[in-house]
């Protein structure tokens, strides 16, 4: 604003505050106490070392691959009975059909019926509710039926088909380990799994064993070359990872563990040359990966020593594998029959994989929870009513658990239970608990493993909000999200002040009811965490907890950067997944609805998004705003507010548009203070920068404060700045 040269004793001199670029935002802190830089509320934005706050990318439809129709969501018709059987006649204004297969139906419901010709209207044909009057007729009685029927009916009741897709329950990013450049997710719905080619959108369907569903909440994991599904107290499946012939997923062992287990070569299948032993067992399994320890039972000439032990070099197939042998007297045999015996455990015995709800894989081992007992029977668990247990596999083999020595419990007999684990750097796993976290340490030989309490001050309410930054790991827990660091592990204690401090208001919006399926990723220096928060962008309640929402933190700026919403409440986040190469690589965004989307990819302004199994796109506006600090020329006087100055440049591919509106506090007043187009004559060209400047009209109060939302385009906001002048000087309250 224009300032005069020289000011007299009774002169309002003119005084400016403002915010030259933006590093983040707090919703916690008072608006006027904000420092320069912080903005109040951030929706939709990006910020970034430059200081300019830009509306972010919209999020792009990678693939639908479970498209099928209406008939995903929609219970098929089954034909019960045809028309050369049901005979409708018309009694006491209600129409009985004769002939119906009724034998499985309730007592009444829903049937369809065509082929039938009433002689006055209403007609019959259609969605009629009934009564079951037999095993072989029902009354239709809906409305009153006059005149008479004829023709024969043809009966479809309404069950529900299984092999229908409707919903997807689990899902992990895949690498092919056959071509390095392919980079997959794979999705596991209730009839299927699915693979989708993050490069090309190719899918692949998977299918799983016969008589097999998934029916809840899945978890999803690559380990060994391998892709697990696993199902809280059911059978895990595991799918080879090859895409050749059909690809199928396949249940992993189960039932009684045999001991112990004998692997014997045909007479040609074992030979030792230049001290490499191979054991080809023709058309049988060995069920071994490298690392695993054989024991020799039987020498049968072979010239080795019944008793010594040898550990697997090379799987050369699912018959053929190698060791070593290191005694000089043995370089050369073949011809003979020699048997081994895979490694025997004590104690308690081996188990098979113990149906977890998930897994981790940590130093070539899967850990787990270790909820269920494995029964004789296959697919039979017993819950061991233990929820403080984990449990570790053999090195390189899924299928052996040692009962003794794998297993660990914390806190027994407290009121606890294991929430999520974590494999971190140098041999250490992290063990989260609901009010507790521990560490193990040395697992690479179990039997020198040890336990230690890290701190039982604060636990985790969410296992995949565990992400691990350099030497920090960051979770939820009831007290927002705590970032720990590995330097000293007594940063880990609940007194310290959360990572999320300065959005605390936002963390108390997350619906505790649901909060444990929240979900993180770190990319791109950015915590990425989707929560259930309570309302949508649009302030309808969420109602089925649904995560509606990703809060961002930036670590460049060390401060939280957006609260991403997207404009349509049919949309959700179940998984966030890092995947892709080049410029595919990126943060993913899975639901239940079939759709993979890919964050931060539209230059355009609108989100590309599916909201329904085999419906239609959707492409909403990504709906940015910001509300800038209060603005008091740190002062408590009242002043007269004159004019605002903005700096703005629009995107660089399309034209930008936003509403300006402020507030003044006490007195308080909300100003509407027009379009950037009705500064510069139009919506803001490509990549053009301008400075507008608008006034405020004199409105009185002791702070102001600034709220842009827009409405085309991805504006990019540089510098914002309030003049007025300190008036107003009465006694009188001002409110």
């Amino acid at each position: 604003m224009p300032e005069y040269r020289t000011y007299s004793g009774l002169d309002d001199r003119i005084s400016k505050d403002g915010d030259v670029g933006f590093v983040g935002f707090n919703n916690r802190m008072r608006p006027d106490q904000l420092p320069p830089g912080m903005l109040a509320d951030a929706q939709n934005l990006r910020t970034d070392r430059r200081g300019e706050a830009q509306v972010r990318k919209g999020i792009d439809l990678i693939s639908n691959p479970l498209s099928s129709g209406s008939a995903a969501l929609t219970l098929p018709f089954t034909l019960v009975a045809d028309d050369t059987s049901v005979t409708a006649t018309q009694t006491g204004g209600a129409v009985v059909l004769t002939g119906v297969t009724a034998t499985n139906f309730p007592s009444s419901g829903t049937v369809n019926v065509s082929g039938v010709t009433m002689s006055d209207d209403p007609q019959v044909n259609g969605d009629r509710a009934f009564t079951k009057n037999s095993s072989t007729q029902i009354t239709i009685a809906d409305q009153t039926y006059s005149g008479t029927a004829s023709g024969t009916a043809t009966v479809k009741f309404g069950i529900l088909n299984d092999g229908a897709v409707n919903a997807i329950y689990g899902s992990c990013s895949f690498s092919d380990p056959n071509a390095s450049a392919s980079q997959y997710i794979i999705f596991a719905s209730n009839s299927k799994g699915v693979a989708v080619n993050i490069s090309t959108g190719a899918t692949t369907d998977i299918a799983y064993p016969t008589g097999v569903n998934v029916s809840a909440t899945a978890s999803m994991l690559q380990a060994f070359n391998k892709v697990f599904i696993f199902r809280e107290g059911k059978t895990a499946l595991e799918w080879n990872g090859s895409f050749s012939g059909t690809p199928a997923f396949t249940k992993v062992a189960s039932g009684t563990y045999t001991q112990p287990v004998v692997i014997v070569s045909p007479a040609s299948g074992f030979s030792i040359t230049d001290n490499v032993a191979t054991v080809d067992l023709g058309s049988g399994t060995h069920g071994l990966a490298v690392g695993n320890t054989i024991t020799l039972l039987e020498s049968n000439n072979s010239g080795l020593t019944v008793g010594d032990d040898f550990v697997v070099s090379t799987v050369v197939d699912a018959n053929e594998f190698k060791f070593f042998v290191n005694s000089p007297d043995v370089a050369a045999h073949s011809g003979t029959v020699p048997e081994f015996s895979k490694t025997v455990s004590v104690g308690l015995g081996f188990s098979h994989m113990p149906a977890p709800p998930y897994a981790v894989y940590h130093q070539r081992r899967l850990v787990m929870p270790f909820k269920f007992s494995v029964d004789a029977s296959t697919d039979s668990f017993t819950a061991r009513g233990i929820l403080d247990e984990v449990i570790a596999s053999d090195i390189l083999d899924t299928d052996t658990y040692d009962q003794i020595f794998a297993q660990y419990r914390f806190n027994a007999g407290e009121a606890d239970f294991n929430v999520g684990l974590h494999s971190f750097s140098e041999d250490n796993l992290m063990v989260f608990n609901r009010n507790s976290i521990h560490l193990i340490a040395n697992t690479t030989s179990l039997q020198a493993a040890s336990t230690k309490l890290l701190t039982n001050e604060v636990g985790c309410v969410a296992r995949q909000s565990i992400s691990q930054v350099g030497n920090q790991v960051i979770f939820l827990s009831d007290n927002g999200v705590y970032s720990t660091q590995f330097f000293d592990e007594y940063n880990l204690r609940g007194t310290e002040t959360p990572l999320s401090e300065p959005i605390n208001e936002t963390i108390k919006r997350i619906q505790r009811a649901y909060w444990h399926n929240s979900v993180a990723v770190y990319f791109d220096n950015r915590y990425f965490l989707a929560v259930p928060l309570d309302t949508f962008q649009d302030g309808t309640p969420n109602t089925s907890g649904i995560n509606n929402a990703i809060i961002i933190y930036n670590f460049l700026n060390n401060q939280w950067e957006s609260i991403d919403q997207v404009a349509d409440t049919d949309f959700h986040i179940s998984n966030l997944l890092v995947v892709g190469e080049g410029e595919k690589r990126g943060v993913y965004a899975v639901n239940d609805i079939g759709g993979v989307q890919k964050l931060n990819e539209r230059v355009d302004g609108v989100d590309r998004i599916i909201t329904q199994i085999g419906g239609d796109e959707k492409t909403p506006v990504v709906s940015g705003s910001l509300t800038t600090r209060q603005y008091t020329f740190e002062s408590l006087e009242r002043k007269n507010w004159k004019q605002f100055e903005m700096h703005i440049e629009s995107g660089a591919s399309m034209r930008s548009n936003f509403d300006i509106s402020a507030e003044t506090e006490n007195p308080d007043a909300n100003l509407n203070l027009g379009k950037l187009s009705d500064f510069v004559g139009s919506t803001l060209s490509e990549a053009e920068d301008v400075s507008i400047r608008g006034r405020i009209g004199n409105r009185r109060g002791y702070g102001i404060q600034f709220t842009l939302n827009n409405t085309t385009g991805r504006p990019k906001i540089r510098a914002i700045e309030a003049d007025g002048a300190i008036s107003f000087r009465s006694t009188n309250k001002a409110e």
